[in-house]
């Protein structure tokens, strides 16, 4: 994508949206009709941004660039009389209480604009149920398994672990998210939002985290020296994110949590088996350690419908006594409540298994897969496992942060990288937190990649109530096996600091009881450069199609169902927002980013 602007930029949106691919000419602006029209031609823009007041000027020069799309900004308050035709149906108009805001509308009405697309084609026409192989059984996967079984597809899935149904988790560098971190997941709406976005603003961002470690507010957890071209090339895209691009994404990402709050809900109503012994619990609790982050996020859950109400510190301690220390501490300012549940992840996923069979779906443990297989075509034509290849109507992948074992003409997986994150489990008796927290932690490593803290009560694998708490992102690399390479013990400071600042007297029983072990336990988590998940569809042989989805930075399991609703529509040639908003190269063709 090329934007030029053709009139001058407020300060700030100077600041924030100029670009290698967006070109300031507000030059033009004083220049005759057959020199602009010269000048915008040799540019070759697919978007020229201008203001109302130059539209009968560009209208004039239009018709020599015929791919051009036109956005023209101006005030709410100064709407002039515009006669939309004269571009013919290539313009667009957006209005802001001040040219910042009207600015920032028409750079993301530009992205919308020139974005990938890969939906049905308009004469597609949906076929029958059919055979569908499914490569992955994480959280994301078996849903996506469940809503294909719903719709009369035959399902098979396929996975490199062991049953996790029988004997121990598996290590979690085998495992990956799902079954290899400890047996707890929150929803929240702004679960897997775009952590490099700050939300309600858009505020440039000129330190390079991703070349600094924890220690040093950054999101490392290897020496920047010491990582490969392949990673070095992954942080270079995620540089190139602009702030205002990431605010966006990060909207689009919640936008899809909301959808799959109502489709969660409609889960557990019809499958109440689900919830079995998972100690589910339906409320969400956020805290915070200070008056300004508890002002500063209640707008913030406010925007995006999440927040319910907030909660002073005397209700605090008289719903949750557990936290009564903390309160006395000064290391809790105020809470919260906002929408949201927690469960236990790895029982639900044992049930979801369970219920999976007695639908038909067959399961194949400990069966790798390796490489898809595609025709000259381009076509998928099937996926190679344990060396034999097989072959389906259609195929899913969801890989995890696994991404890298599996070779593939693809966009998506290139792009996923791995984000290592540590847990601790402490005792959860005597005075016992009921709530799940969502904590917004202060101290070592806070400003950026351990912002927040997870905390979820439930029952261990003997049936003792306990309390899984999570911290800090580190990302580790390209590939998920370079976690072997992590710096493990300064990341886990950031979850063994807050379990202690929080729950004092747990923690110290924790480490006198050997609880907490030698080293925090940790799981491998998909990321992206851009933020945003992955969500591509390829052809397969025979009318089929092939859907990876993937990448969705510490959210896959919050966004499960409507992943699986946009599998699902892929699959059946119908068309959903996350064709659009998680393609692939969404980023890099409007940022010109080679991926």
């Amino acid at each position: 994508m090329k934007i030029v602007v053709m009139c001058w930029l407020a300060r700030a949106s100077a600041d924030v949206f100029v670009a290698r691919n967006i070109v300031l000419r507000p030059d033009l602006a004083a220049k005759a009709p057959h020199q602009v029209a010269a000048e915008l031609a040799a540019l070759a823009p697919d978007v020229v941004i201008a203001r109302e007041a130059q539209h009968e000027a560009v209208s004039a020069i239009a018709a020599g660039l015929p791919g051009c799309r036109f956005i023209f900004c101006g005030l709410s308050a100064s709407r002039v009389a515009i006669d939309p035709s004269t571009l013919q149906g290539r313009c667009a108009f957006v209005t802001g209480s001040n040219w910042e805001r009207a600015e920032y509308e028409a750079f993301v009405l530009a992205e919308s604009m020139c974005r990938p697309r890969h939906g049905p084609s308009a004469e597609a026409v949906a076929g029958a149920p059919g055979e569908v192989m499914l490569v992955g059984a994480g959280v994301v996967n078996l849903v996506t398994a469940l809503t294909l079984c719903r719709r009369g597809h035959r399902v098979s899935v396929y996975d490199r672990m062991a049953d996790p149904r029988r004997g121990d988790t598996p290590h979690a560098e085998r495992a990956g998210a799902t079954f290899g971190g400890r047996d707890a997941r929150i929803f929240s709406y702004n679960e897997s939002r775009h952590h490099l976005a700050c939300s309600p603003l858009y505020t440039p961002r000129d330190t390079p985290r991703f070349r600094l470690g924890i220690s040093r507010d950054g999101w490392l957890s290897r020496d920047y020296q010491t990582m490969s071209d392949a990673d070095r090339r992954w942080i270079d895209q995620l540089e190139q994110v602009p702030p205002w691009a990431a605010l966006l994404y990060g909207n689009d990402i919640v936008g899809f949590n909301r959808q799959s709050h109502r489709l969660w809900r409609e889960l557990f109503s019809l499958y109440p088996e689900l919830l079995r012994e998972t100690h589910h619990v339906g409320r969400l609790l956020r805290i915070y350690p200070s008056e300004a982050s508890l002002r500063a996020a209640q707008t913030a859950e406010a925007e995006i419908g999440a927040l319910i109400s907030a909660v002073p510190l005397t209700r605090l301690r008289e719903r949750e006594p557990a936290l009564g220390s903390a309160i006395d501490e000064g290391a809790i300012a105020g809470a919260l409540d906002v929408q949201g549940f927690s469960l236990n992840i790895v029982s639900f996923c044992r049930n979801l298994i369970g219920l999976l069979e007695r639908l038909g779906a067959r399961f194949h443990w400990q069966h790798e897969a390796s490489e898809v297989r595609h025709a000259g075509s381009g076509a998928v034509t099937g996926i190679v496992v344990n060396d034999a290849l097989r072959r389906a109507d259609h195929y899913v992948l969801s890989p995890g942060a696994q991404a890298h074992t599996l070779a593939a003409r693809t966009a998506g997986l290139p792009a996923i990288g791995a984000m290592v994150g540590m847990w601790v489990t402490l005792p959860n008796d005597g005075t016992p937190l009921q709530t799940p927290l969502k904590v917004r932690r202060r101290a070592f490593g806070s400003s950026e990649a351990a912002q927040g803290a997870n905390v979820v009560p439930g029952r261990d694998a003997a049936g003792r109530p306990v309390l899984h708490c999570s911290s800090g992102h580190g990302f580790v690399g390209a590939s998920a096996e370079d976690v072997r390479l992590a710096d493990l013990p300064e990341l886990a400071r950031c979850v063994m600091e807050t379990a202690e600042e929080l729950f004092g007297d747990k923690f110290r029983r924790a480490r006198e009881s050997g609880m907490l072990g030698e080293r925090p336990g940790f799981c491998v988590r998909p990321w992206t450069p851009s933020g945003l998940g992955v969500l591509e569809v390829q052809e397969a042989d025979a009318g089929g199609k092939m859907v990876l989805s993937g990448g969705h930075n510490t959210g896959g399991f919050a966004q499960s169902p409507a992943v699986a609703e946009a599998v699902a529509c892929a699959l059946e040639a119908r068309p959903h927002a996350m064709h659009t908003l998680y393609h692939p190269r969404r980023f890099a063709d409007v940022f010109e980013v080679t991926l």
